[in-house]
């Protein structure tokens, strides 16, 4: 019975880890499919998870804490879209830029509104429901098929996919390419702020400083190792959340491991799993290329 609990709670722990994770590699995958790759997520998902605590002190209620999480994440989405696809600015080199950008409004912001040496207030995040998990671990799960079928069974998802493989194919159409990528880029958000708010009321019920701690370059990686599927990233989510959990485990547990390498786990996991399948994870055809409109 001892192990059977124990094992159930690791489980547990593995899945509560892992969702935050998930919403953004599922917001990842809907901007890639259409062919945007996002390297700043990272610094989204913390101004979610900055954003999220703000709006849930000031408003009172975690939902809407949430909203405005998702909210905030959503715009700087789009506004990262539109640099890369207006502007044409190299991706990769944008998205390292909108992580230090966040990463230091967020450090600046909650140091005013909560002070530099006072501890953090804390706040009523979510509560545990069905088998000790709350809500919107559900709601993550039940994304991933809820995207599943929005891709393969629907012309909007259709579209999408179409918009980040054969570009040219959609204008001929009399469809703007453009505006798909900008629309899947604000749904995209959308998830990437709700995974920053869930990783900052749902583990912790406050904010501290760089608090994503890598998640967002993990979720980008587990979009590839996922094969750009929505089950194949919730299975690679699951395989890096366990690598954080175990890690969470070896530090409560006083192992006689060294809490630095304890802290390296779930890092290390994500290097070796793209080491060693990342040339047989094939995106989308015009994923990060630029895109210029015939004329």
């Amino acid at each position: 019975m001892d192990n059977f609990n124990l094992i159930g709670n690791l489980l547990l722990s593995v899945i509560r880890t892992a969702t935050p994770i998930l919403f953004v590699a599922l917001g990842l995958l809907v901007m890639q499919s259409s062919g945007i790759i996002n390297m700043g997520a990272e610094g989204m998902m913390l101004l979610g998870a900055f954003v999220g605590v703000i709006g849930t002190y000031w408003t009172g209620n975690v939902w809407l804490g949430v909203l405005c999480a998702m909210a905030a994440s959503g715009l700087a989405s789009l506004l990262f879209s539109y640099f890369a696809l207006t502007f044409q600015v190299n991706q990769v080199v944008l998205g390292v830029a909108f992580n230090i950008l966040f990463g230091g409004v967020t450090t600046t912001l909650s140091r005013s509104v909560f002070g530099l040496n006072s501890a953090p207030p804390k706040i009523d995040g979510f509560h545990d429901a069905l088998f000790g998990l709350p809500l919107p671990v559900y709601i993550a799960f039940g994304l991933v098929l809820a995207i599943h079928l929005f891709f393969y069974r629907t012309k909007p998802g259709l579209k999408i996919r179409a918009a980040g493989e054969y570009p040219q194919a959609v204008e001929v159409v009399g469809l703007s390419v453009v505006k798909i990528r900008l629309l899947s880029s604000l749904l995209g958000g959308l998830f990437i702020g709700f995974g920053g708010a869930f990783l900052s009321l749902g583990q912790l019920d406050f904010f501290i400083e760089n608090m994503s701690n890598g998640r967002g370059y993990i979720a980008l990686a587990a979009v590839s190792f996922g094969k750009f599927t929505p089950i194949g990233t919730m299975l690679a989510v699951l395989l890096f959340g366990g690598g954080e959990a175990l890690q969470y485990r070896l530090q409560a547990g006083n192992s006689i491991i060294p809490y630095q390498f304890a802290l390296m786990i779930p890092y290390v996991m994500t290097i070796i799993a793209l080491a060693l399948f990342i040339r047989n994870a094939s995106g989308p055809a015009a994923l990060g290329k630029p895109y210029q409109k015939s004329h």
